[in-house]
C-alpha cells in the first residue's frame, strides 16, 4: 500500500502538531492513536502532507469510521490558538479531557420524549424571537430585566432550530442553574436535554457526549466545556448570563467562553444569542458599535413588577448582632410571620473572615499565600481560601502568641445568628455546605417546597433561580467587592446586586430589596432600578478615561517562582526587552510589580500589564514575551499569559 504522511494534533503542552505516516488513507478530523515519547496517545488528523525530510513514526490505530471532528471545529481550534497566542496542543489539552478524547463512540438509545407544554409569549418576547434569523451568523444580545422571560425567547428559537432538524447548544455559567432549567426545557421542547459539565460521572458524560456528537440528541444544556463537544449539526448557540466571570478559563488557554461562542458561531455561520439582565460592558459596547444586535426586554410578564430597592447606611442604622441592619432583621421577621420567603446574599464563606493576633495585632496569614485566613466554626479550623491549607492551631508569625481575635463574618456566622432568631427556618447554600450536585438540588428543592423561609448563600443563589414566594432580598457585605483592586470591581458589584435583586417579586407578590453598606454615596446604588443603559454609559466613560477594555486590548503576564529574586529578575528582563522594541511605541507597559496576591501556593508572583490599541501589536508582544521567558527562566518558573483578563488578583 502507498505510504502517506499526516500532521497529527496531540493534546500536549507544546505546539502539539507532529508528523506520522500511515499505510492507509486518512481523513481530516479522524482520531488516531500514535506513539509519543514512551506512551501511546490519541490525536486528531489535521492534514495530509508531502513526505518530510526527517524520519517519522507510524500511526498505530484509527479510532473512527468517520471523522469525529469537522473542518470547522479544527478551524475553531486554530483560531483559539492564534487569538490567545497559545500552542494548539495546549488548546486541545485545555478544552477536552484525555478521557473524553479517548472514549469510544458507541450505539445510543433514543432520547426520552416529553409531552410539550406550549407557552404564550408576550408581544415583546415574540417580536425578538421572530427577528432571529436561522442559518446565518448574527450575534443577538438580549438585555432583559430580571424575570422578563429571556428563557422563553431562547426556547422559542430553539424549537424552530430543532424542528428544522438541527441541534441547539445552551450554555449556563453555573451548574446550580441546571436543576430548574432541565425540567422546564424538557416539557417545553418535548425532549430531555443532554447535560454536560465536569461534575457528572464519566459514564454520564460519555452518554451525553455521544448522544450529542451522533445527533441522537438535538439539545445540550451544559457549562463551559459543552461548547467544545464536536457536534456537526449545531444550528444555534445560546450563552445565558453572558456577563458571568465564571465563563473565563483561568488556566491556558485563558479563553472567555462568551467570546469563543461568538467566534465559533461565525465559523459555523449560525446565530448566537447572548442573554443577561446585566450584560458585560464589552457586549454593550459591541452592540453600540454594530457588531451585535441589541434587544431589550423592559417588562415582566403577568404584570409582575420590579422590586423596590432601598440602600441602608450602616453608619446611621442600628445593627442587630453587630452584623445585620435593623430594617433587614425586621423584614425577615415579617417574612417568617407571613410565611413568605426571603433570600440573604453574603458573598463570603466561613465563620469569620479575618483573624488578628490579640497580643500584637498581626493578621493571621497562610504560610503559602499572602492572604488572610478564614475561620470555619463547623470544622474548628482556619482555612486559606486560595490553597485550601487547613490550620488547627494558629501561631502568630510576629510575636508567637496563640490567641487570636475574630473579625468580620461569613455565611456560617450569619446562619448561626439567624438560626438563633428563626429556628429551623434557614437553608444555607455555599461551596462549603453543598459538596455535590445532589445536595445542591436537594436544598433548592427544599426551599422550593417551602421547608424554609430564608435562603442564605453566596453568589450561587444570586442568579437564574425562580422562587415565586420570595418577596424580600437582603444584601450584606457588598463593600468588600467594590473595594477590590480591579477595574471591573464596580461592574461586578452592579451585576451581582441587580441579579440578586431580581429574585424578589417575580410573580404575584411584590418584592423589596434592602442593601446595607458603609458607602451609600457610591454612584451604582442610584442606577440599580434603572432599565436603560445609564450604568453602562457611566462605566464605559470611566473605562475610556483610564483606557481599559473595551477601548484597549489588555494582557496580564504573571511570573511565579519559589525564588523571589530570580522571579523578579526574569520579569524585569522581560519588561525591559518589551519596552525596547520598536513596536513598544504602540504599547503601554506597566511593571514588573508585585501581583495583588504577591505569594500564592508558596510561589512569589510578579506581573506585567500590557495595553495596546490593536490586537496584532498585542499578540506580537505576547509572542516575544514568551520567547524571552523561555530563554531566561529558571527551573520550574512559570509564566501565565492572560489575555483579556477578568481576574486581577
Amino acid at each position: 500500500m502507498e505510504i502517506t504522511y499526516y500532521n497529527i494534533l496531540l493534546p500536549v503542552p507544546t505546539e502539539g502538531v507532529y508528523t506520522y505516516f500511515s499505510e492507509g488513507l486518512l481523513h481530516t478530523g479522524e482520531r488516531v492513536v500514535v506513539p509519543f515519547r514512551k506512551r501511546e496517545i490519541t490525536g486528531i488528523v489535521l492534514e495530509k502532507i508531502e513526505k518530510p525530510d526527517f524520519e517519522c513514526k507510524e500511526i498505530i490505530m484509527v479510532c473512527d469510521n468517520a471523522p469525529l471532528f469537522s473542518k470547522e471545529y479544527i478551524t475553531f481550534l486554530k483560531n483559539i490558538a492564534s487569538y490567545y497566542t497559545c500552542p494548539m496542543g495546549l488548546v486541545l489539552q485545555g478544552i477536552l479531557s484525555e478521557k473524553i478524547l479517548n472514549m469510544e463512540i458507541s450505539d445510543t438509545e433514543p432520547v426520552k420524549k416529553h409531552p410539550i407544554k406550549d407557552i404564550i409569549l408576550t408581544n415583546e418576547q415574540q417580536e425578538i424571537a421572530d427577528s432571529i434569523q436561522l442559518n446565518t451568523y448574527c450575534c443577538h444580545l438580549i438585555k432583559g430585566i430580571t424575570g422578563s422571560g429571556k428563557t422563553e425567547i431562547y426556547q422559542e428559537v430553539a424549537k424552530k432550530v430543532i424542528n428544522s432538524g438541527r441541534q441547539v447548544l445552551y450554555i449556563v455559567p453555573e451548574i446550580s442553574l441546571t436543576p430548574q432549567l432541565i425540567e422546564r426545557l424538557s416539557y417545553r421542547l418535548g425532549v430531555e436535554p443532554s447535560i454536560y459539565h465536569y461534575k457528572l460521572t464519566h459514564k454520564a458524560r460519555k452518554k451525553h457526549f455521544t448522544d450529542f456528537v451522533t445527533d441522537n440528541s438535538k439539545f445540550m444544556l451544559g457549562a463551559r466545556s459543552a461548547l467544545f463537544v464536536p457536534a456537526k449539526n449545531i444550528g444555534l448557540i445560546i450563552v445565558d448570563e453572558e456577563h458571568e466571570h465564571s465563563y473565563k478559563q483561568d488556566e491556558s488557554p485563558s479563553y472567555h467562553l462568551r467570546d469563543m461562542a461568538v467566534m465559533y458561531g461565525n465559523i459555523l455561520n449560525i446565530p448566537i444569542i447572548l442573554g443577561s439582565a446585566t450584560p458585560s460592558a464589552e457586549s454593550i459596547y459591541n452592540a453600540e458599535c454594530g457588531k451585535y444586535v441589541l434587544h431589550s426586554l423592559l417588562e415582566r410578564p403577568n404584570n409582575a413588577t420590579l422590586p423596590k430597592i432601598e440602600i441602608i447606611d450602616m453608619k446611621t442604622t442600628n445593627l442587630i448582632g453587630s452584623m445585620i441592619a435593623e430594617p433587614i432583621y425586621d423584614e425577615l421577621s415579617n417574612i417568617v410571620k407571613r410565611d413568605e420567603q426571603a433570600i440573604i446574599l453574603l458573598n463570603r464563606k466561613g465563620y469569620s473572615t479575618y483573624l488578628y493576633c490579640q497580643q500584637c495585632g498581626a493578621l493571621a496569614e497562610c504560610v503559602n499565600c499572602s492572604v488572610g485566613l478564614v475561620s470555619f466554626k463547623s470544622k474548628n479550623k482556619s482555612l486559606c481560601r486560595y490553597c485550601n491549607t487547613e490550620y488547627n492551631i494558629l501561631t502568630c508569625s510576629v510575636c508567637g502568641s496563640k490567641i487570636f481575635q475574630e473579625y468580620g463574618y461569613g455565611t456560617e456566622k450569619i446562619e448561626e445568628f439567624l438560626e438563633s432568631m428563626f429556628p429551623d427556618k434557614i437553608i444555607r447554600i455555599d461551596t462549603e455546605s453543598v459538596s455535590s450536585i445532589k445536595t445542591l438540588n436537594k436544598n433548592l428543592k427544599r426551599f422550593e417546597n417551602k421547608e424554609a423561609n430564608i435562603l442564605l448563600g453566596t453568589q450561587l443563589i444570586a442568579k437564574g433561580l425562580h422562587f415565586p414566594e420570595v418577596t424580600f432580598v437582603g444584601v450584606l457585605g457588598i463593600d468588600n467587592l467594590m473595594a477590590l483592586p480591579d477595574f471591573r470591581a464596580m461592574e461586578k458589584a452592579y451585576q451581582l446586586l441587580v441579579q440578586v435583586s431580581g429574585r424578589a417579586g417575580r410573580e404575584h407578590l411584590s418584592g423589596k430589596v434592602y442593601i446595607q453598606t458603609m458607602n451609600p454615596e457610591v454612584p451604582i446604588f442610584n442606577m440599580l432600578d434603572n432599565t436603560d443603559l445609564e450604568f453602562y454609559r457611566w462605566e464605559l466613560s470611566r473605562r475610556n478615561i483610564t483606557q481599559y477594555p473595551p477601548f484597549t486590548k489588555l494582557a496580564r503576564l504573571i511570573f511565579s517562582y519559589i525564588n523571589q529574586e530570580e522571579c523578579y529578575n526574569t520579569a524585569k528582563i522581560t519588561a525591559n526587552t518589551l519596552k525596547s522594541l520598536k513596536e513598544a511605541a504602540n504599547l503601554t507597559i506597566y511593571g514588573p510589580k508585585d501581583a495583588t496576591l504577591a505569594k500564592l501556593q508558596n510561589k512569589y508572583r510578579y506581573e506585567i500589564l500590557i495595553k495596546s490599541s490593536t490586537n496584532s501589536d498585542l499578540n506580537k508582544a505576547l509572542i516575544i514575551a514568551q520567547q524571552i521567558f523561555n530563554k531566561c527562566k529558571k527551573g520550574a518558573m512559570r509564566l501565565k499569559i492572560d489575555k483579556d483578563p477578568y481576574f486581577m488578583m
